[in-house]
Parts: C-alpha cells; sequence; structure tokens
C-alpha cells in the first residue's frame, strides 16, 4: 500500500498544478507504466458513428449504473469512490461549434480559469466551475461531438490531483 501511495504522491507533482498550466501535454506514454495501470482498469464509451474512447478508471472507483437517468445531459458514464466524496462524470454530447459552448459554459454555466491542454495529441479544453467544486475536460471527437469529463471535487487532496492527471493522461482514440 506504501508503494502504491509513493507512486501516485509522485504523480501528483507532476500533474496537480500542470493540469490547470495553459498549453500543457499530456500523454500515457510519460505516465503509464503497467504498475500504474494495474491500479485501475481501462473503461471505454462506444458511441455511433465514432471511434472507441478508452480511459483509466482507479480501483478504489466504481461505476453507477447511469441507465435511469434522465435530463438535457444524462451521463454515459458516472464512478464514484465508497465514501462518495469524490467522482467522475462522463458525457457525450453534440455541440453547435466548440466556441460557441465555451461561450456558453462561460455565461451561463459559470465556467472560468480556461485553458488548452493536450492530451494524446487530441487538443482539449480544460475548465472549473467553481460552484459546483468542479473541473471539467472537453475532449473533442468532431467538430460538433465531445467528450466531456467532469471531475469533483476541483480539489482535493494530493492523491486525488495526481489520480485526476492520470485519468486525463490515459483517454485514447481506438481507431
Amino acid at each position: 500500500m506504501k508503494k502504491v501511495i509513493l507512486l501516485l504522491t509522485c504523480l501528483c507533482l507532476i500533474f496537480s498544478a500542470a493540469f490547470a498550466e495553459e498549453g500543457l501535454v499530456l500523454d500515457w506514454a510519460d505516465v503509464g507504466t503497467e504498475e500504474v495501470a494495474a491500479l485501475g482498469e481501462f473503461q471505454q464509451i462506444e458511441l455511433p458513428d465514432m471511434p472507441t474512447i478508452v480511459y483509466w478508471i482507479p480501483s478504489g472507483m466504481v461505476a453507477v449504473d447511469v441507465g435511469g437517468m434522465e435530463g438535457p445531459f444524462t451521463p454515459s458514464a458516472l464512478y464514484v469512490t465508497e465514501d462518495q466524496a469524490y467522482s467522475v462524470t462522463l458525457f457525450a454530447f453534440e455541440i453547435s461549434s466548440l466556441e460557441e459552448y465555451a461561450v456558453i459554459l462561460e455565461s451561463e454555466g459559470g465556467a472560468s480559469n480556461f485553458s488548452n491542454v493536450t492530451v494524446n495529441g487530441v487538443d482539449c479544453i480544460r475548465y472549473e466551475v467553481a460552484s459546483e467544486n468542479m473541473e471539467c475536460l472537453i475532449y473533442p471527437l468532431t467538430e460538433q461531438m465531445i467528450l466531456s469529463f467532469s471531475f469533483v471535487p476541483m480539489d482535493g487532496d494530493e492523491e486525488w490531483d495526481a489520480t485526476k492527471g492520470v485519468i486525463v493522461s490515459s483517454i485514447q482514440l481506438v481507431v
């Protein structure tokens, strides 16, 4: 267990402040060691007419059934820790354009602190919604289709900060 905590603490040094940094480049090849991969499982999302998307979720988080959830933004996947203190939610939806969506997020959704992040070669947008204590990543699939990863809380302990960075680094398109 000490080895796991040490490994995640080291990763935290890489990701905690860096995830908010403009122009950050995250790549699974830089952190995706066998030890890290073994601390969780890869999940996947398959969307019609899209490549399969894979991402890593730590073993300390469990999937919540989203089948009964309804609303304009029904999650594609939801993971929580046993104590429900930390969560990762994925949404897949169509937008008119990335620029218009960012304006709506800022003006109507309370989003702020936008920054560019490159994840495994894909240009993404990171932002915060302080009123929801949430940090998000927009991962574009096409010009009109995106995946949105939401992390709650925005600020957690060092292990949570490292975990968020590893999850984001793991997002990959499988062609």
